[in-house]
């Protein structure tokens, strides 16, 4: 059964700009709620990478951002279940060491071990394109040229 509601006039012009900045942000978010969720969980690797971070690495480590940080998703390889991680394929080799080196550090930390999953590094590097907010003069040599 379909219901047909009439809007007040007023409302329809603040639908009109919410729907336009909805589709922005899905723009920039990757466009699903999976990438949205994908987003906050690089997010979250991206704090806990900082918060191991040596002094001599700071100069380095102020190029990464939320969109530099690997793809995670769920599965099982090889009967062990964990998170299949993917580094971006556009990330620059050096950053990406100062990650694997990072990441490893994290690992170690018993309390990170008991409270996150496991990562399983499988996979080829991720097929995710640079952000779509991409400035080469900004880009401080962040990324790789592909």
């Amino acid at each position: 059964m379909l219901i047909k509601t009439k809007l007040c006039p007023l409302v329809r012009p603040i639908m009109r700009r919410y729907a336009g900045r909805y589709t922005d942000r899905k723009l920039i978010a990757g466009g699903s709620c999976g990438s949205a969720r994908s987003r906050a969980r690089r997010k979250k690797l991206l704090k806990s990478r900082q918060s191991v971070l040596a002094d001599d690495e700071v100069e380095l480590w102020k190029s990464a951002t939320v969109d530099l940080m690997s793809d995670e998703e769920d599965g099982v390889v090889g009967g062990v279940s964990g998170w299949i991680v993917r580094p971006p394929s556009f990330r620059r080799p050096d950053l990406s060491e100062l990650c694997v080196k990072l990441q490893s550090w994290l690992e170690a930390t018993p309390k990170y071990r008991a409270t996150h999953s496991r990562r399983l590094h499988n996979g080829p590097a991720s097929e995710r394109t640079p952000p779509v907010t991409y400035n080469p003069e900004e880009a401080n040599g962040q990324f790789t040229e592909l």
